[in-house]
């Protein structure tokens, strides 16, 4: 019960302190490229603390360094809330980076291996809609809170509440507690061999440009919202809509990723991606933009336990934490580059260019899935000719 609940804080800070930016941006005057950089602080420290991660919590137990988490943001986001030039922001998105950095390659590789093989995809989207609660929840009462007060009071309260949620997780029950994980005696070495696994290296790489083409799309919607006109006390309600096709997406999806090969969903996932977003960056009405980061972020986050689901077929059981933890490394390079470079687009070339981009990039993602895809009716073509 303890590790969803985490999951829905990790994920609902991490939607929560992007959308301070366009509060904080006007009373410190940022660019968008600054925009952008701190959007890159937000995954940088996925690329080098993704392997370290996993080798920390077989060693100390998975709680704690969960744990280590929640007090890093909360300080990150008490810290943001007090800052009086861009020098603190920055710190209070590294503090922001580090927690959320760790969490994931951690608590997926719980999740997988909790879980049995023929329902891994049903777990995976059950745990990641648990984050999009958090998302959906923490994003919409942010800029709600700001309207009521400031940006500044919002940033220092999601601190205090953080930092109550660390002391839960303190004197949680030791029985509760290991049940999420515990240190191990001895562990064996992450085997890197599976760089080898030709299967995890196509699945890893459409993950790869899935993230670079997907992950960055909520810090930057704010603002395309805001070039729409729309008033900045609703950015929070419709950047919630985005996440209730987060949540819905991981849900149906992670369903239907035990019955349908994930190569298949996958593409299907990144045309639908690739149209949404050539869509929303057009349309001249707030209905339809609407309607469209409903359904871009019910196929955004769909993905998610379909590229997990692919990770964790492509490799034996006892590969995972190298499995998760390469794959995290990956993922947080795409999440580190793309703000950053999209930032530096948008203030050259304007917002919707982004979301152009982003689109390309989608279908990028389909080719090695088309490949696996080819690989899979080969192989079942030669066991059952009949097909």
């Amino acid at each position: 019960m303890l590790l969803p609940i985490l999951h829905l804080f990790n994920d609902g800070y991490l939607a929560a302190m992007p959308l301070i930016l366009p509060f904080a941006s006007k009373e410190f005057g940022f660019s968008m490229s600054i925009v952008g950089f701190l959007g890159s602080l937000l995954s940088f420290s996925g690329i080098i603390l993704a392997i370290p991660a996993g080798a920390a919590a077989a060693k100390a137990g998975t709680l704690r360094i969960l744990r280590l988490a929640v007090i890093v943001y909360s300080l990150g986001f008490l810290i943001l809330g007090i800052s009086t030039g861009v020098a603190t922001v920055i710190l209070s998105f590294i503090l922001g980076s580090i927690a959320f950095g760790i969490f994931h390659p951690v608590a997926f590789s719980a999740v997988a291996k909790s879980s049995e093989s023929s329902n891994i995809g049903k777990a995976m989207g059950l745990f990641a809609a648990t984050g999009d609660i958090g998302r959906i929840a923490f994003a919409a009462a942010i800029t709600f809170v700001i309207g009521l007060t400031t940006w500044r009071t919002a940033s220092i309260s999601y601190g205090v509440i953080s930092v109550i949620l660390f002391l839960f997780c303190l004197f949680t029950s030791r029985k509760e507690t290991e049940s999420i994980g515990t240190p191990e005696k001895e562990k064996k070495k992450a085997d890197f061999s599976i760089l080898k696994n030709s299967t995890f290296s196509l699945a890893n790489i459409s993950s790869t440009l899935d993230a670079f083409a997907n992950a960055s799309l909520f810090i930057f919607l704010p603002f395309l919202l805001a070039f729409r006109g729309i008033d900045e006390t609703f950015i929070g309600p419709f950047t919630a809509l985005y996440f209730v096709g987060n949540l819905s997406g991981k849900v149906i999806m992670g369903r239907l990723t035990d019955r349908i090969m994930q190569e298949k969903l996958f593409i299907g996932c990144e045309l639908c991606i690739a149209l949404s977003l050539v869509f929303l960056s057009i349309s001249p009405s707030i209905l339809l933009i609407s309607i469209l980061a409903l359904i871009l972020g019910f196929f955004t986050k769909g993905t998610v336990p379909i590229t997990s689901t692919m990770i964790a077929e492509s490799v034996s059981r006892n590969e995972f934490e190298a499995a998760y933890s390469i794959n995290s490394l990956c993922t947080s390079v795409a999440n580190t580059v793309a703000p950053l470079l999209f930032g530096i687009i948008a203030d050259i070339l304007g917002i919707q260019m982004i979301f152009f981009i982003c689109a390309s990039i989608a279908l990028l993602a389909t080719i090695p899935s088309f490949i696996l895809l080819n690989r899979k009716i080969s192989a079942s073509k030669t066991i059952n000719p009949l097909l």
